[in-house]
């Protein structure tokens, strides 16, 4: 009798392992079939053009414009969070794009909505005031700005008594200084989902920030003691902290009256600048600096400044220290005239020569004024007041 001998035969245990494994990815994959869902948005960035697509465990995703034609979703894959990030840079902004999506187990489809772009908004600028003036910014809470040569936006409140707000037009000022050409943008919404889909940047406007005209040649003229000004200017109250209309050809007393010896002799430098007008803005501000005004020469007989007596009834004048580098003035007004020292005809005295004034010229009872002399300012000389002034009457011996 045959028997027949069945022998048990052994599955090599490599081919075991893979079949293992093909098990194990065949059951996984039913898994994720099974917890598949509805695809959803989730961040869409419109200054990068990015929208955050989550495949929700479908293997696929697909896009699609009309829902007739589909097209796999591509771009970078972020396993972590097991979403793409789909460029939508091709997405017009011309007006509001739907674009759909599903996947291809969960083949629901879910739209959103990209809008158009702001392309309506306006940004007035008041060259004469400084200040902008927003339109048609569809509720912007923000807008922001960049220089033309920068690419990077600066983001300031609309509120114009916000802190941002104020220093946006402290550094517009600044720019006023040589001009500018600033864009302005209200910002993008970053969307979150479908149901908020944002809000793309809207269109940038071009701001010219017209520059400040050049400041005005001022001078002070130190034999009248008065500035250049005309109606068109103003200058700065230190005082009042306000800008004052100038007037034409203005007295040292008027509008830096602390600089004179009987007001302090203080050191000053002051401002002036050419006024806006409906059409323009202010200018640029000249800068004047004046020194304190030195005290008056020291009248009498033995006086090194200017000492006088008479000598048959002449008048014996002289000064004593007078050179072409300490020069000395004087003036005689007649009894029947008014000093004004704007006006008055000063002479000049360039040495310690003696000086002989006759009845006839200068009779009794003129006065005689004298002052040091004043240096006007030029690049390499710095300004210097004439002295305050002193004075004495002529009264011939009989």
């Amino acid at each position: 009798m045959k028997v027949n001998i069945v022998r048990n035969k052994l599955v090599p245990l490599p081919v075991l392992l893979l079949g293992i494994l093909l098990l194990c990815l065949i059951s996984s994959g039913k898994a994720s079939a099974e917890d598949a869902k509805v695809i959803t948005i989730g961040k869409i960035d419109y200054d990068n053009l990015t929208m955050q697509i989550y495949d929700n465990n479908n293997s696929a995703v697909y896009y699609s414009i009309d829902k007739d034609t589909w097209i796999d979703v591509e771009g970078p894959y972020n396993s972590e969070t097991d979403s793409y990030s789909l460029d939508i840079s091709w997405v017009s902004n011309t007006s509001d794009v739907t674009l759909y999506f599903k996947g291809n187990t969960i083949k629901t489809i879910k739209p959103i909505t990209l809008p158009a772009q702001n392309k309506s908004v306006k940004v007035a600028y008041d060259k004469v005031e400084g200040e902008f003036t927003f339109s048609n910014t569809w509720d912007a809470e923000y807008f922001q700005w960049r220089k033309s040569t920068d690419y990077s936006w600066a983001t300031v409140e609309l509120d114009e008594s916000s802190s941002s707000y104020i220093s946006f037009i402290n550094t517009m000022e600044t720019l006023r200084l040589q001009g500018a050409k600033v864009y302005i943008r209200t910002p993008q919404m970053i969307g979150t989902n479908s149901n908020n889909e944002g809000s793309r940047p809207s269109i940038e406007v071009l701001v010219s920030i017209t520059k400040r005209s050049n400041a005005p040649s001022i001078k002070v003229n130190v034999s009248k003691l008065n500035i250049n000004t005309t109606e068109a200017m103003e200058y700065y109250n230190s005082t009042t902290k306000l800008w004052i209309e100038c007037t034409k050809a203005m007295s040292l007393e008027d509008i830096a009256p602390e600089v004179l010896y009987k007001n302090g002799a203080n050191d000053l430098t002051f401002m002036i600048r050419t006024a806006a007008t409906s059409y323009t803005s202010y200018s640029k501000t000249a800068y004047i600096t004046v020194n304190g005004q030195a005290a008056a020469p020291v009248i009498g007989d033995n006086s090194d400044d200017v000492a006088y007596y008479y000598v048959n009834s002449k008048l014996i004048l002289q000064f004593p220290k007078a050179s072409k580098t300490n020069t000395y003035e004087y003036a005689i007004i007649k009894p029947d005239s008014t000093f004004n020292e704007s006006t008055a005809i000063w002479k000049a005295v360039i040495s310690s020569k003696i000086m002989t004034i006759s009845k006839t010229s200068s009779p009794d009872s003129c006065k005689i004024y004298v002052r040091r002399k004043g240096i006007s300012a030029n690049k390499n000389i710095s300004l210097v007041l004439p002295s305050a002034i002193n004075s004495f009457t002529i009264n011939y011996p009989h």
